[in-house]
């Protein structure tokens, strides 16, 4: 496929990057094959960068990457429903329609955009338990590509994935949508859902046990502080310790009815201090490090109320990147009394 080199001021969405582009610390701000939305285009306009190289595709009819992405969520969420509507009256798991969802799931990961971007701007408080399901299994489905999952093993992956709250379905209501602190007996019925689910599932002849634990066991921690059977490391599966770190990323940086969404860094934060003792560093190192990327050249608004650009992330300290304010650069490794407050 042929280039062209376009200036800055010309850049149009849709347009697809031909060479990664590094800002002026050597941070990778988009990567090749890319494709060009509002958002990314102000970055690049923010960077001290004059022409930037595209792909010609003058042929090719253009694709409204973000629309396409949001029709293919909506469909996910309303499979999504079906899909737990009918284990509740208890039949078994449509693993049609299951595999139909994350087949699309997968697809969108091909469509090179940033997705990460994508899943911010949607979240949302309505219909939670279904939209939380879904973009879990998107954020399991990048971290199982990042660690080299492929066929059979990331369809597997991020099935149990999008069925891993199914056991809230069984949780009261008054419970599960409780806008306040859970009591300490709520706390514990609310704890059960994985249990649940694991038994929904265990007596389905179309589902993989394999399934059936990561369901069980994403609530489980490193050091066996975790639930329903407090199993530690080695004893957790693989596809659950994938799975808590999705989870907590998504449950953190969501809008709920009792809480304000957090900022990305303040959940990286907690993920870098929780894999001393409670999630895989393996996987946690893997998710960090690449998702970091997404947020090279966003505009971030700080807690004394100063507005920066993060310009690079080390990826031994992910929460606390440098960021350009004015003419300085703040390092937060080194600046421990600033904190990133929301991302603009």
């Amino acid at each position: 496929m042929l280039k062209k080199e376009v200036s800055i001021c010309d850049l149009v969405p849709n347009m697809r990057i031909a060479e990664t582009v590094l800002n002026d610390f050597g941070s990778v701000i988009i990567m090749e094959n890319t494709v060009l939305d509002e958002h990314l285009i102000k970055k690049l306009q923010n960077q001290n960068i004059s022409k930037i190289k595209v792909f010609e595709e003058t042929n090719k009819p253009v694709t409204k990457v973000k629309e396409v992405f949001q029709r293919n969520y909506n469909q996910g969420i309303y499979e999504v429903k079906n899909i737990i509507s009918e284990i509740i009256i208890d039949k078994d798991v449509n693993m049609e329609k299951v595999e139909k969802v994350v087949d699309s799931v997968i697809d969108m990961s091909d469509e090179k955009m940033d997705l990460i971007r994508c899943l911010n701007q949607i979240k949302s408080s309505d219909e939670y338990i279904y939209t939380h399901s879904m973009n879990v299994a998107m954020l399991s489905m990048l971290i199982g590509k990042w660690s080299g999952y492929e066929g059979k093993k990331l369809q597997m992956l991020v099935q149990a994935a999008l069925l891993h709250d199914i056991g809230k379905t069984k949780v009261p209501p008054e419970i599960l949508n409780k806008p306040g602190k859970l009591t300490e007996a709520e706390y514990e019925e609310m704890k059960k859902h994985s249990t649940y689910g694991y038994r929904m599932l265990e007596e389905k002849r179309n589902v993989s046990m394999d399934i059936c634990l990561a369901v069980l066991m994403h609530h489980e921690r490193e050091d066996g502080s975790g639930y329903p059977i407090g199993a530690k490391s080695d004893r957790i599966h693989d596809f659950a310790k994938i799975i808590a770190v999705a989870d907590i990323y998504d449950a953190m940086t969501s809008e709920r009815v009792y809480k304000e969404r957090e900022s990305p860094f303040e959940v990286f934060e907690l993920m870098e201090e929780k894999t001393l003792s409670q999630l895989s560093v393996e996987v946690v190192f893997t998710f960090l490090n690449n998702i970091a990327s997404y947020y090279i050249g966003d505009l971030v608004i700080l807690d004394n109320g100063k507005i920066g650009e993060i310009v690079h992330i080390n990826p031994r300290h992910v929460s606390k990147p440098i960021i350009k304010v004015d003419d300085k650069y703040l390092d937060l490794t080194v600046e421990k009394h600033v904190k990133i407050k929301h991302l603009l």
